[in-house]
């Protein structure tokens, strides 16, 4: 009887160690006031671009492209302050799988909780999108309630019936009412790559429901209308009916509402001009991402998924956008006093080709795109507005960049 009974202490033992646990027990639960220490965690130094690839993080080893992304910082979020995560889970299941949350005990064998959270985050970025996000995940809130924690989603049709399909993760409002963002692409997924980070962002693309402005729902509200979120988390649709009063203004509208200092003309001119000087800058990694990759294959065609990842439409199309941003605040800043002369002197000569200030734009802002080749703004506007540059990760760099117009690959064109 003794040898049965310490066999029975023995095996219970054993049991107990190996039991399954959840991610992390949630003691606690979301409020206002935890939201509220989410928008301050998001706009702290916690968020980082190196939060993932730091091997000293304890989230090394997370890799996200930008839906990922924004789930991941609600569960870290959610981990570090024992609240309570959940997601719905996209396959349809009911009862306790009907969502992907902190409770399930599939990732035991990942090791310790933060080890547990990264194979959450991994599991979540295998199974779910913007998609997903947008639809089943958020919900949209009123213009002043856009701060930090906050999300920008958009989708954007493209050819043959395709989508692209994008989402920001808001750190901080700026004072002035543009945004500190930080995010991910497919491209920067492939690579392993640092968060990517824009400190002074405008938006290009129109909310249309259920796109645009958007929080995390509690876990209690999944599957609910906005009707059940707390009054004080400001629950809204108005954005989509402010895009129909304000079309291509809607933006402007917004940043004048959440603004809590003003511009001058001048200030407006130089950071509109700043911000279009790096983004140009920044396609040169996006195409040098595309150049390498198609390298590594012998240039062979891609296929839908690494065309996805590295071709270029969406962010070429809001690069265009920043640059008529530039030119209407250029024209709006005519006549004006106490605008600054230099950069002013840019923008003329890049959308009208007065004065004699090449060799300044370009020692200002210079494209090197490739060894021998580097343009200034001014060829790059007329490159782009002609059409000339390709989106197509498949052709030369010199068709990329609108150097040459041909040969252009024969490779499809998935969108």
């Amino acid at each position: 009887m003794k040898i049965l009974l310490s066999f029975l202490i023995i095996a219970f033992t054993i049991s107990s160690q190996n039991a399954s646990a959840a991610v992390w027990e949630d003691t606690n639960s979301w409020s206002i006031d935890y939201e509220n220490k989410f928008t301050e965690w998001m706009g702290s130094t916690a968020v980082r671009e190196g939060m993932f690839t730091d091997r000293n993080s304890p989230y090394y080893g997370v890799n996200t492209d930008c839906a990922d992304t924004a789930y991941a910082m609600r569960a870290i979020f959610a981990f570090e302050n024992k609240l309570p995560f959940a997601i719905i889970n996209p396959s349809g299941s009911r009862g306790v799988s009907k969502s992907l949350n902190n409770k399930t005990n599939k990732f035991d064998a990942a090791g310790p909780e933060n080890k547990r959270v990264v194979a959450l985050i991994k599991e979540i970025g295998s199974s779910v999108g913007t998609e997903n996000l947008t639809r089943y995940d958020t919900y949209p809130i009123a213009i002043k309630s856009i701060q930090g924690g906050a999300l920008f989603t958009y989708k954007m049709k493209a050819r043959f019936g395709k989508f692209i399909r994008h989402a920001y993760n808001i750190k901080t409002v700026n004072p002035i009412g543009t945004y500190d963002v930080i995010y991910s692409t497919q491209a920067n997924q492939q690579k392993r790559g640092d968060l990517l980070r824009r400190r002074d962002r405008d938006f290009e693309n129109l909310p249309g429901d259920p796109w645009g402005f958007r929080r995390f729902k509690w876990p209690e509200h999944l599957g609910l209308g906005i009707d059940v979120i707390p009054a004080e988390l400001g629950a809204s649709t108005e954005q989509f009916d402010l895009v129909r009063q304000y079309g291509s203004g809607f933006f402007k509208y917004v940043s004048k509402q959440i603004a809590t200092s003003a511009e001058t003309s001048s200030e407006r001119l130089t950071r509109v001009f700043n911000n279009v000087c790096q983004e140009a800058q920044a396609r040169i990694m996006y195409v040098n991402e595309a150049l390498e990759f198609a390298k590594k294959t012998n240039n062979a065609c891609m296929d839908y998924t690494a065309f996805d990842a590295y071709s270029t439409p969406a962010r070429d199309g809001a690069l265009k956008d920043m640059f008529l941003n530039l030119q209407s605040t250029y024209q709006g800043a005519k006549g004006q006093g106490g605008v600054d002369p230099v950069i002013f002197s840019y923008a003329e000569y890049i959308f009208t080709g007065k004065g004699s200030v090449s060799a300044e734009l370009l020692a200002a802002c210079p494209i090197a795109y490739r060894p021998g080749a580097t343009i200034d703004l001014a060829t790059f506007w007329n490159r782009m507005n002609n059409e000339r540059m390709s989106s197509h990760p498949n052709d030369i760099v010199e068709v990329r960049w609108g150097e040459k117009t041909s040969p252009q690959t024969r490779c499809k064109r998935w969108y």
